[in-house]
């Protein structure tokens, strides 16, 4: 079987968050073999930014349902939001 690649927006619920530390946290969530690539900090609005995720994840998975599921074990999390995936 082959990987998918996803991006998926997570929106903390505070301002002042640490992107470093939220990611690192989202990294601890996943499993069997799937990885975040990378990420980048976007504005949102009134000083509030998100982080969007590249995620690599195997393809029996699907669309990005059991990402975002595995996210959401995350706290201090208002939202998340699969924009995009692709066969790798």
């Amino acid at each position: 079987m082959g990987e998918f690649v996803a991006l998926i927006d997570v929106i903390p619920e505070d301002i002042d968050v640490n992107f470093k530390e939220l990611v690192s946290k989202l990294r601890s969530v996943l499993i069997d073999n799937a990885v975040i690539e990378n990420y980048d900090i976007k504005p949102v609005a009134f000083g509030l930014k998100k982080a969007r995720v590249r995620v690599r994840y195997p393809e029996e998975w699907g669309g990005t349902d059991k990402v975002e599921e595995l996210f959401r074990q995350v706290g201090g999390i208002q939202g998340i939001e699969g924009i995009a995936f692709s066969k790798a």
